[in-house]
């Protein structure tokens, strides 16, 4: 589910070429429709038949990044494929997680959760809803929970005639977002002119620590001796947290921020165009969003974002869909081999970015696909063989 692939012998196959084919499509609609659809889509249901009938369950629209790429990849799915649509907000609110749960779905065959912080609700309700088809990106579920609640609702199960034995309605992504936050890293530090960058995280919870993890080795492969500040805003939507926190790397130095805080991070870009230094962006293209509203002086101040293929992989699972060819039942782990995440090498990168480190940076990317050079991260094996590495401490004063 979510990608273009086969399933043979229990085992999904990707089609990388199929992969990067439906991610340019996708960008070259981006630009033209971004404002229009993302006004678009406020909790109601957009067509009605029988259609794919979704629900998103989403932090909340703005960020120009992790949430507004979900709602243009499946509004892009609404125009091609007739999806009835309905857009929820959570806000991060782990007191707003079941009633937006059971508001979405009441309904509908597919839920589409871009929040890994509800995955206790999942795990609970995906055993009592078993022919609701589940899609959560960036992050997973704990799968060996499936017999505990089947237990709690024996009793409903049974009056409903269900008596499945795994999670085979769910399908979990994980993104190798430690290996695009490599290339990240060492663009900054061969970007920065004060030796100093600095990483912006919303929470301190997997998801984050990934881009940290990675973020530091980038960096350090290309200068060992960088100064390296992490500091964490506990929210994803406060804005004048992500400022306070970009003036204080600032004063300290810092030339370059890294920004992975969701909403946050539009704070933080505030600062960085005060100041007139750099930022990294994160989840989307963010110098095109910002260039699709206008805002050139900001976009410039974006050399490259780290991101992750949201729009696409939410666009595909509702063409697999529509083909029949829905797999679930397992965690998948996507990175620069499979088109998952990647660098944003836009115009403005090109025009900014020196040649021969640009030259560099593929010469990293081809060896992280090719098995040369292994990022650390935080996670856990899930597919491979990978191995914990927790984060080093920062050089915070």
């Amino acid at each position: 589910m979510g990608l273009s692939g086969k399933l043979c012998q229990n085992r999904w196959v990707y089609y990388p070429e199929r992969q990067r084919a439906r991610m340019k499509k996708i960008a070259s609609i981006l630009l033209i429709t971004m404002i229009l659809l993302l006004a678009a889509c406020g909790g109601e249901a957009i067509h009605d038949g029988s259609s794919p009938n979704v629900a998103l369950l989403i932090a909340s629209r703005g960020d120009k990044g992790f949430n507004d790429s979900a709602v243009i990849g499946l509004n892009v799915s609404v125009v091609e494929h007739g999806t009835n649509l309905t857009v929820l907000e959570h806000e991060n609110n782990e007191a707003n997680y079941p009633k937006v749960f059971m508001e979405a779905v009441n309904g509908r065959n597919h839920m589409f959760f871009t929040s890994s912080m509800m995955a206790g609700i999942l795990e609970e309700q995906a055993v009592r809803y078993q022919s609701v088809k589940f899609l959560m990106y960036d992050g997973e579920i704990d799968w060996d929970r499936f017999t505990e609640y089947k237990k709690k609702y024996a009793a409903e199960l049974k009056d409903k005639g269900e008596d499945k034995e795994l999670y085979d309605n769910v399908f979990c992504i994980v993104y190798r977002a430690n290996e695009v936050s490599f290339l990240a890293g060492y663009l900054a530090a061969s970007m920065s002119e004060t030796g100093k960058i600095g990483f912006v995280g919303g929470m301190k919870i997997p998801n984050i620590e990934d881009f940290v993890v990675g973020f530091e080795a980038g960096a350090r492969h290309k200068n060992p001796d960088i100064f390296y500040q992490v500091e964490y805003a506990n929210s994803f939507s406060d804005l004048e947290k992500g400022k306070e926190i970009a003036r204080g790397m600032i004063e300290n130095g810092v030339d370059i921020i890294f920004a992975a805080a969701g909403s946050v991070g539009l704070g933080v870009l505030d600062v960085v165009a005060e100041k007139n230094i750099k930022m990294i962006g994160v989840d989307a293209d963010q110098y095109a969003f910002l260039m699709a509203e206008g805002k050139e002086d900001l976009a410039k101040c974006i050399i490259t974002s780290a991101m992750k293929d949201i729009g696409n992989v939410l666009y595909g699972a509702v063409d697999n869909y529509t083909k029949r060819e829905v797999i679930t039942g397992k965690t998948r782990t996507i990175g620069l081999k499979e088109g998952g995440v990647s660098l944003a090498k836009n115009v403005y990168y090109k025009e900014i970015v020196p040649q021969a480190i640009q030259d560099e940076i593929d010469e990293l990317e081809r060896k992280i696909i090719e098995g040369e050079i292994e990022v650390p991260t935080v996670r856990p094996p899930i597919a491979d063989d990978r191995q914990y590495v927790p984060p080093s401490e920062p050089d915070n004063p």
